[in-house]
Parts: structure tokens; C-alpha cells; sequence
């Protein structure tokens, strides 16, 4: 109890001394001890010799960090003067404890232990008598200055690994089966250690194994070269054979015997040839060991040929391996994926532009084969000559157009060209702007109220090609009105000719109410004594049934229109024999006569009808009558007519 306390009372002192004394660490210059030995080999036991006088709890560590600034744990502080280090290494004894009413005290001493296990090493055998041994480098062969292998048959190697000297060294017996017992030993340049242990191999093992031996990837160049990337292993001679097609592998000439990534460059082939490629390595034993093969790629223009689309096809042989997918890159990035088809149509491209191409076959443990970049634009028939189109008559100042295009060398972009000409004239002139990608074209420079207008088109795709001629004119129709019909002009709107005509009725909301054929006639006659409020348009269709043009939209409304007579002379000379009403734009009609004195003479809800002066079969008198009609007109509104007129005899 009090040898704790005094000790607890010693480290108190120790964290109070100035640190000028100590410096920055634990480890002090006024102690005093004696090591021996202070160097050996493993195990080492080492010796303490107190030499301070008057010293009280003289305690030791050791294996100490001599850069610590506080004294050791607990567990590492020994008061025995004897310890023996196990591990090779240098290590520093720690002596500190105290003087009885003076002070405390520090030292530190390093021991150098040395390595005196054996080096560790394997050793591969072949039939022929030939051994190869590889020299484990790790921390115990690093440590020595040489390696003496014997090996068995009367000859010794002394070799040096500690500064990049060779970890594997061949040798030859005269002849192959049973083979000698062969031993390794660590030398120190003086002597040291000399009872240090050995290795001693005796197993015979297999050839190491060269599957790492792999081509990584193959490239075909414009140039007509072949990058190859594989991995080889140290001191493995390994060559790089090439199939051109014949089914027979031969040496490229190219390789070497390098550890890791290797690259080699095949040069005087055919960018557009396929080849396959294997690694050729021999083993220690002079074994021919073959890697996988890998063929090159070949991609070509297909053979589809569409307008604006880039059709591709690749070749590839198969190979040992298994493939996993192919990637189709254009301009460096992947467009497209499959594991076994072998063309692809490109719809995503614009005439104009030139685009790159190349195709990447995966194959399983990440081998990869690139196909030589080629360049193509897409390319595109000529356009052929509009044949669809329309013109309707929009208001007074606007004819709307509209084509559909089809056919061969159809682009994604175009420039769709319109020319307008007067009826009758041969002088078109382009109306549309330039670069035009609009099929409904409005015409705002027009007077549709007046004029008829003939139009024809043409246009020009992405690929600067034009279609060989305008498509036939169609011309729109000029519809106007008399009182009692429409009608339109009688110049056909087509070259080819009109199929026929409809006449398009609508009510005075727009909505179609009928489509009344009217074949080749250029008239309508109108029902304007039982409608008040309509709308018509003029539809013409070509012969061919591709052209149509809708003429202008006549929208009329029209006020009731009574007529009646002030006087009628039913006398037998046929002229002015009935007291007859002419009614307009009426939807509902109700008329009644009246003698002077109410007595009613004639009724009717027809328009049509009219009174032949006869009551009840005999001859009215002459004289005034008196007349009331009652009438609706479209809108629903009620109309009323009351007056007198002369029935002469």
C-alpha cells in the first residue's frame, strides 16, 4: 500500500518537472542503468543493471514510446530487471523512479532486436526437372541482407531482395520426378543471427495458373490498327495471335512478360475486316496456355435507305466468352442497347448534320470490343410533287390553305413554298415566308368579295431537295346572293376539272344543318319564304377527289317582307284575278278577309294561297273589304298587318 502511494506521489512529481528538463518527452538524461546485450536476435532476452544510488521504486518499461510526454500505463511497468523481447524490432527501455528529498529521475535506452526467423518461399515444379522459387517478401525476408538458398543438388544461391532484387529464381535439375529438399536462410552482412532459422521445401505444386493472362479490350482504328489491351503476369512471355479470317491463328509478334495492364498496337489490317485475337503465354513449365478469344466489330451503313434515317449494321464473330449486350454510341453517347440485334434504324437524325457512329460489344468479366468510328449524314429522295390540298375562304380578307404531304423524301423539316395568282392569271407569285414548316397557310392580302384567287404549291425538304414541279392549282370561290338564290362563279377552281359541287346550309349559329349536292350547277335557289336568318358555303371537289375548295360563307339575315295589294279585279282576263299576299321571311303566317260589317270571307295559314273573290262559291260584290295578318319571323318576334283593299267588277 505505501509502495502505490509513493509511486502515485513519483508520477505527481514526474507531470510537475519543469519541462526543461525532460524536454517534450518522458524519456529524461538523469537516470542511470546498464542493458545487455543491447543488440541480438530474436528471442533476446535483455539484463538491467541498477546504477542509481539511493534510489527508491526503480520501475521499468520495456517497450516504451519515447516520444510520450507521461509516463507508461500501469500494465506496462515492470520491476524486473530481466525481459525478453520475442518479435524482431527496436525497442527503448524506460527507467524512471525517484531519490529519497531530492528528485525524480528518467532514462531511456533502445535495443535493437533482429529478425532470426526463416524466410518464407513456395516452390513450383515441372516435369522436365525445372523449379521455380518465389521468395515470400514480407517483413521477414525484407529484414535480412541476403537469402542463401541451397538447393540440394551441390549448388547454393545467395541472393538480395531488400532493395528491389528479384523475388523468383529458376532452377534446372538434370532430370524431373522426386526432386531434392531445398532450403532458404536469412544472412546478415555481419554475422550476425547465424544460428537463424531455415525453410526447407520438399511439396511439389502445379505450374501457376495464367488465367489472369486475359485480353481486355480490342479496338479496330481508321488506320487500319488494332489497340489491344490485355493483362500479363511477371516473367510470363506472353504473345498476342491473330485469326484474319482464314480460321488459323498467328503470331502478331507483339507481347512481353510485364506484370498488369499491358498495351500493343497491331499494325497493316483492314478497318473493315473482322479478326480475332488471343493471348499466347507460356508457364513456367513451357506449357502453352491460351486465353480467351476476342474478334473485332465491323460497323457498316445498312441497307434499309429512308428519308432523314441513318440505317447501321455490325458484324461480330463469336467469341469464348459469353456476350452480354451490344451498345450503339453516335457522337460518343449510347443511343441504343441489345444483346443480339445487329442493326439499328437511326430516326432521331437531321439532313445536313454528319453523325459518328461506333458499336461496343460487352462481354462477361468486362472485356470489350470497339468497332471503328464511321461518319455519315442522312440522306433523302426527292420530294414528290404535292398532290392534296384545299383552299377555304376565311372571311373578306383571308384565304386559309392547307396540303398534306406524303411520298418519298418527306423530312422532318421542310420548307413548304405557296404562290397565289389572281382567277384567270398565270402570274404566281410566292406568298409564303421562307423556311415555311406550317401546312395551314392563312392569306391575309386578299379580297374575297370581289376576287377569286388560285394558289399552288410546292416544297423543299432538310436535305435541300426540291419536289420537281408545283402541284395544280386550286382556286377559291367567290359565292354571292340575289333575293331569291346564290350563286357562284362558273370558273372552275381545279385544272382537272370539278367533280361537283355541295352546297353547305347552316343556321345563324354556324352549326351545319345540311350538305345539298348540287353536281355541276352553279346556283342555289332559296327557300326565303320560310327562313329569315341562314348561312351557305360552296364546297368543290376535284375529279381526281384530292383538291377541294370552299368558297367564302354568305351569312344572310333578312326583315319580313309583306306585300299586299291595295286593289284586285277578278274580271276573267287573267290579269290581277286574286287578292294575293306576298310574304318574306316568315317563319309563321296566318291571314284573314273581312266584310265591312266582320264577317270573315277568307282564311289561310299559307303564304301561298291567296282569295279569288267568291263567298261561298258566289261572286262578292264589289267594294272594300278588310284584311288582318298575323306573322313570326325567325327570331320568334310577332308582326301584325291590318288595312282595306277594292275588289273592282
Amino acid at each position: 500500500m505505501k509502495i502505490n502511494l509513493l509511486l502515485l506521489f513519483l508520477l505527481s512529481a514526474f507531470l510537475f518537472v519543469d519541462k526543461n528538463v525532460f524536454g517534450q518527452s518522458f524519456c529524461g538524461t538523469t537516470g542511470k542503468f546498464l542493458v545487455t546485450p543491447t543488440e541480438g536476435c530474436a528471442p533476446l532476452t535483455v539484463n538491467i543493471t541498477d546504477q542509481m544510488v539511493n534510489a527508491e521504486n526503480v520501475t521499468y518499461a520495456y517497450d516504451f514510446n519515447k516520444n510520450s510526454t507521461a509516463p507508461p500505463e500501469e500494465k506496462d511497468r515492470s520491476f524486473e530487471l530481466s525481459h525478453v523481447y520475442n518479435l524482431p524490432g527496436t525497442y527503448t527501455i524506460l527507467q524512471y523512479g525517484s531519490i529519497k528529498d531530492v528528485a525524480g529521475f528518467s532514462l531511456c535506452k533502445d535495443v535493437i532486436v533482429k529478425e532470426n526467423r526463416a524466410p518464407k518461399a513456395e516452390l513450383m515444379t515441372c516435369a522436365n526437372g525445372r523449379v521455380r522459387l518465389t521468395i515470400i517478401s514480407d517483413s521477414i525476408s525484407l529484414a535480412y541482407d541476403a537469402i542463401d538458398i541451397t538447393w540440394g543438388d551441390g549448388v547454393n544461391q545467395s541472393v538480395n531482395i531488400k532493395n528491389g532484387g528479384a523475388l523468383f529464381y529458376d532452377h534446372k535439375y538434370a532430370s524431373g520426378g522426386n526432386f531434392p529438399a531445398i532450403t532458404v536462410q536469412g544472412k546478415y552482412a555481419t554475422g550476425a543471427c547465424t544460428q537463424s532459422l531455415k525453410t526447407t521445401l520438399t511439396k511439389q505444386t502445379a505450374p501457376q495458373s495464367l488465367a489472369k493472362i486475359r485480353i481486355r479490350s480490342v479496338e479496330m482504328l481508321p488506320s487500319g490498327e488494332a489497340k489491344i489491351l490485355y493483362d500479363g503476369m511477371e516473367g510470363i512471355s506472353t504473345e498476342i495471335w491473330i485469326d484474319k479470317g482464314d480460321g488459323q491463328f498467328v503470331t502478331t509478334g507483339k507481347g512481353g512478360q510485364s506484370d498488369g495492364a499491358q498495351s500493343a498496337t497491331v499494325t497493316g489490317l483492314n478497318p473493315q475486316q473482322i479478326y480475332r485475337f488471343k493471348l499466347s503465354s507460356k508457364n513456367f513449365c513451357e506449357n502453352l496456355i491460351d486465353s480467351p478469344v476476342v474478334s473485332s466489330l465491323v460497323l457498316k451503313e445498312g441497307a434499309v435507305s429512308l428519308d432523314e434515317i441513318i440505317s447501321v449494321s455490325w458484324e461480330h464473330y463469336p467469341n469464348t466468352d459469353n456476350l452480354l449486350q451490344y451498345q450503339l454510341k453516335r457522337d460518343g453517347s449510347v443511343i441504343f442497347t441489345s444483346s443480339d440485334q445487329l442493326s439499328y434504324l437511326d430516326t432521331d437524325v437531321k439532313c445536313g448534320t454528319t453523325y459518328q457512329y461506333e458499336i461496343v460489344a460487352i462481354i462477361e468479366k468486362d472485356v470489350r470490343s470497339y468497332s471503328t468510328p464511321f461518319s455519315i449524314a442522312p440522306k433523302s429522295s426527292s420530294p414528290e410533287t404535292i398532290t392534296t390540298a384545299s383552299v377555304t375562304v376565311k372571311d373578306d380578307h383571308t384565304i386559309t390553305t392547307q396540303v398534306a404531304l406524303s411520298g418519298e423524301g418527306l423530312t422532318s423539316s421542310y420548307d413548304l413554298i405557296v404562290e397565289r395568282a389572281a382567277l384567270g392569271s398565270q402570274d404566281f407569285q410566292q406568298i409564303s415566308q421562307p423556311d415555311n414548316q406550317s401546312l395551314l397557310f392563312d392569306d391575309v392580302d386578299v379580297n374575297t368579295s370581289e376576287s377569286s384567287y388560285c394558289y399552288r404549291f410546292t416544297y423543299e425538304n432538310a436535305c435541300n431537295l426540291r419536289a420537281p414541279a408545283f402541284s395544280a392549282p386550286v382556286c377559291s370561290i367567290l359565292l354571292q346572293n340575289r333575293v331569291t338564290d346564290v350563286l357562284w362563279n362558273a370558273n372552275s377552281p381545279f385544272t382537272a376539272g370539278v367533280a361537283s359541287y355541295n352546297i353547305i346550309q347552316m343556321d345563324d349559329a354556324g352549326t351545319v344543318q345540311d350538305e345539298i349536292p348540287k353536281q355541276l350547277e352553279t346556283s342555289h335557289l332559296l327557300d326565303i319564304g320560310s327562313q329569315s336568318a341562314f348561312s351557305f358555303q360552296v364546297k368543290a371537289q376535284s375529279t381526281d377527289g384530292n383538291m377541294l375548295s370552299y368558297s367564302n360563307v354568305l351569312s344572310l339575315r333578312r326583315d319580313p317582307i309583306v306585300l299586299i295589294p291595295d286593289a284586285f279585279t277578278p274580271n276573267g282576263d287573267a290579269y290581277n284575278e286574286r287578292f294575293e299576299v306576298k310574304a318574306y321571311f316568315v317563319s309563321t303566317f296566318n291571314m284573314s278577309v273581312f266584310t265591312r260589317w266582320g264577317e270573315v270571307v277568307f282564311q289561310t295559314e299559307d303564304s301561298s294561297e291567296s282569295w279569288d273573290g267568291n263567298i261561298k262559291n258566289e261572286k262578292a260584290p264589289g267594294g272594300y273589304y278588310l284584311y288582318k295578318i298575323e306573322m313570326t319571323d325567325a327570331s320568334g318576334q310577332q308582326i301584325s298587318r291590318n288595312g282595306s283593299f277594292l275588289l273592282i267588277r
